[in-house]
């Protein structure tokens, strides 16, 4: 009895460009910019050099559409987005097992140290940025005026943004001196402080 030849399913131009994504993502973790290179990213893409270009408009694109992938997490919003689903999704996702780890770390900070002299990654870093804070500052309102509390709902996000990303950065560096469990209860007791129980 012979077996039925497995049926070839061409990529499509989708899974195309998401396969230079991530193999650019890939190639900022092991080797930071310098490993960046177009021979590098097509090799762990598995596709010839012209496909970039039939993609991106050059390489400098391509950064701009990872740096897109890699804040994606930033504008989701729960399935059921109350006040208490919004900020605990954002504690979370930013603590995923997943994510959390020294390739990422090293991908993250090659993209951090282009935005000052990328204009592109640099509108695109502020507008991310802007949406992270204002879900935030949004969700905090939200209980506040609902709870009665006393708030500088500002100064609370750029406190919980502050706290997620230091830890992020000391996890990703120290991941042995504590856990993401760890991580998460510090987020959640800077809230708790401020009268905010996600529990």
């Amino acid at each position: 009895m012979t077996s039925k030849p497995v049926a070839y399913r061409r990529k499509s131009a989708s899974d195309r460009r998401q396969d230079l994504i991530r193999a650019g993502i890939d190639c900022l973790g092991r080797g930071g910019m310098v490993g960046f290179t177009i021979d590098e990213i097509c090799k762990q893409a598995g596709v010839s050099r012209g496909l970039i270009n039939h993609h991106f408009d050059g390489k400098q694109d391509l950064l701009l559409a990872i740096y897109a992938e890699m804040t994606e997490h930033l504008t989701q919003v729960p399935d059921k987005p109350t006040a208490e689903a919004v900020l605990a999704s954002v504690i979370e996702v930013n603590f995923d097992e997943n994510s959390v780890n020294n390739s990422n770390l090293r991908a993250w900070l090659s993209i951090w140290g282009q935005v000052p002299t990328h204009p592109g990654l640099s509108a695109l870093h502020r507008e991310r940025d802007r949406i992270y804070q204002q879900r935030i500052e949004s969700a905090l309102r939200e209980i506040a005026a609902r709870d009665r509390l006393d708030l500088d709902c500002g100064s609370v996000a750029r406190q919980l943004i502050a706290l997620i990303d230091g830890l992020w950065l000391e996890y990703c560096l120290h991941s042995e001196s504590f856990s993401l469990k760890a991580a998460r209860e510090d987020c959640y007791r800077l809230l708790r402080n401020y009268g905010i129980d996600l529990s």
